[in-house]
């Protein structure tokens, strides 16, 4: 078989030009060019595909794969040197589709030849070995990869992505700090030189930290969050006065990173008498108490929010920022994988507490759970057609009864079975509950062991299902045990109370040191964990049996309250005593009440000094 030389490529377009009666070169076509510029475009891309042409061009044969005759991107080739003033580019397509010698795809974005290339072409191991006396590509290199193959179709990108937020950013789980330039290392020896105060090695770390970083939104949100919970002031920047073009003319590395500093630690904050240095307890504060209070409990959320702290903490001690600290970012960073690992479940587990038995229990001796049951309500079969579910809100009085009762006869004593058969569940909606239980009881408890059911137990489950299941609407299942101590947050300081009647700062907890076991169905106890806090309300029944009647809010092992929270809503202005009888404003006050907070310093101690961070 012969293939198209460039004269019969002309001769074609000849005859097709005198077929069409697209002679006359004063005529303006669909594309909006004259016939003439019309046949200078393909001529040059029929030039492109030609067999004087294609069989040396490396490009043009990565593009098509040579003698796979794959199509070409129209916009690429609009792209090369000779057919850029070809403008606009959709009206290529149209030209190229009255060439006989090139076909172009449906849409207009792809051409390929239409007999596919024959012969020996660059991809070829004979032709790079003994290639021809005519190869017109010098410039190109002999020792070609074959394989090799240049993408025409634009790269298809994650929902919310785009090109440059595919490459690298720095908070990759496995990114490793690269070896550092000797002038780097030599300028940082000498910002990070012990001799140099603290606030000063961390301004300039962080800019050094968010230079080294693709500081993505969703990174530069936790980066910025953590920083003002520790304390940090933003401005524009530090170094005002210096223009775009006097920091591009500067030669020191250093001096330029000084003047781009726009996180700074305001003097007060230094003052080791009221503030300390902890970057485990704001750590902690941040993961567990402040960051995840506001923007929940994703697990996309929670592992940019982990690896942010990580990787900035890594920074710190790969540049050797503040070894004085270093057990200190030590355990911050083992705190960052903690959270990682313990978030999700503490927000599975707040969906999953306090179980059925829980529910049941609080539903028939007056707890959160009583009186919510609405399914059976006249109302509520309109509802039911508007597709909202009222059958999954609280609990059915039958159903409650069940699930009690079977709970307290498999794990109830005794005295506990005696003491259910008193009540008469068959009728307990006749008898009072307040009667039925002794103590309401609002605390926080940390799990502190979990027993799932025993195989007994699962038996005689199995054999009570049998009995009740189409009460229930399904099989019952057996309970395990959740072991819990109290536990209080450490969230009040000794500015909050007198210190006449509290010498040590801080009230004795009336529920301090008590312990309860509760009842929970497998499942529910799945979601659980050793170490997981919990703020709940607690009813004790008369038969000695602890019920956790509602779980308001579930925390992670470490959750720690820090009063730096209170920086991150608001700035608190002075609090002024005024005696009675003196309207806000006037001079005469009787004595000023100053609160403290902490930053990357974390506030230990009350003092003199304000609370609003404005003040010097």
């Amino acid at each position: 078989m012969t293939t198209a030389s460039t004269q019969q490529i002309a001769s074609a377009l000849a005859s097709h030009d005198a077929v069409t009666g697209t002679g006359n070169n004063t005529d303006f076509q669909a594309s909006g060019w004259d016939t003439d510029t019309e046949k200078e475009i393909r001529r040059q891309v029929e030039y492109y595909f030609s067999d004087e042409n294609l069989p040396h061009d490396l490009h043009m044969l990565q593009c098509c794969g040579g003698r796979k005759n794959e199509p070409v991107s129209i916009s690429r080739i609009c792209g090369f040197k000779r057919m850029r003033n070809f403008k606009p580019k959709r009206n290529v397509a149209a030209v190229l589709r009255q060439s006989p010698f090139l076909e172009v795809s449906d849409d207009g974005k792809l051409v390929k030849r239409k007999v596919p290339l024959q012969g020996l072409c660059r991809l070829d191991e004979e032709y790079q070995k003994d290639p021809p006396t005519g190869d017109s590509h010098p410039k190109h290199p002999r020792s070609v990869d074959p394989n090799k193959k240049i993408q025409q179709t634009k790269t298809v990108y994650p929902e919310g992505m785009t090109k440059n937020m595919m490459k690298p950013t720095g908070f990759e789980s496995t990114y490793i700090e690269p070896p550092m330039m000797p002038a780097e290392a030599a300028n940082g020896q000498d910002a990070y030189s012990l001799e140099n105060p603290f606030d000063e090695r961390m301004q300039f770390a962080i800019q050094n930290f968010k230079e080294k970083r693709r500081m993505h939104e969703m990174y530069a949100h936790v980066f910025n969050k953590l920083m003002r919970f520790g304390g940090l002031e933003c401005s524009l920047r530090v170094g005002q006065g210096v223009s775009n073009q006097e920091l591009a003319e500067l030669t020191d590395k250093g001096e330029k990173t000084r003047r781009q500093i726009t996180h700074y630690l305001p003097e007060d904050h230094m003052d080791e008498k009221k503030w300390v240095v902890d970057f485990a307890g704001l750590a902690k504060s941040f993961l567990s108490s402040w960051y995840s209070a506001h923007y929940g409990y994703a697990p996309n959320t929670i592992k940019n929010a982990c690896q942010v702290p990580r990787s900035f903490y890594n920074f710190l001690r790969y540049h050797n920022v503040c070894p004085e600290y270093d057990e200190q970012l030590a355990e911050a960073l083992k705190i960052c994988d903690i959270a990682e690992q313990e978030l999700p479940k503490v927000y599975a587990a707040g969906l999953a507490l306090p179980g059925d038995f829980n529910k049941s229990a609080s539903a028939l001796f007056g707890g959160a759970y009583a009186g919510l049951y609405a399914g059976d309500k006249s109302w509520a079969e309109d509802m039911k057609k508007g597709g909202i579910q009222i059958d999954q809100i609280g609990i059915r009085s039958e159903e409650a009864r069940i699930k009690f009762g079977a709970g307290v006869a498999i794990m109830g004593s005794d005295e506990q079975g005696a003491w259910l058969d008193s009540l008469h569940l068959e009728t307990f909606e006749h008898v009072s509950a307040s009667l039925k239980t002794l103590e309401h009881i609002t605390a926080g408890l940390e799990v502190v062991r979990i027993e799932l059911p025993s195989e007994d137990t699962t038996t005689l489950y199995r054999e009570q299902s049998k009995i009740s299941d189409h009460k229930v609407g399904g099989q019952l299942e057996p309970l395990g045990k959740l072991f819990c101590e109290t536990w209080h947050a450490d969230d009040c300081y000794e500015w909050d109370l007198p210190e006449n009647k509290y010498p040590d700062g801080k009230p004795r907890k009336a529920t301090a040191g008590r312990t309860y076991e509760f009842w929970m169905e497998k499942s529910t106890l799945e979601e659980c964990f050793v170490g997981l806090k919990m703020d709940a309300k607690i009813l004790v029944l008369e038969g000695g049996i602890a019920i956790l009647d509602d779980v308001r809010e579930t925390m992670c092992s470490f959750f720690t309250w820090l009063p730096n929270e209170l920086w991150m809503d608001r700035k608190p202005k002075k609090v002024i005593w005024l005696p009675k009888g003196l309207a806000d404003g006037d001079d005469e006050v009787v004595g000023e009440v100053q609160a403290n907070g902490q930053a990357k310093c974390r506030a230990e101690a009350p003092g003199g000094d304000p609370f609003d961070d404005e003040v010097g």
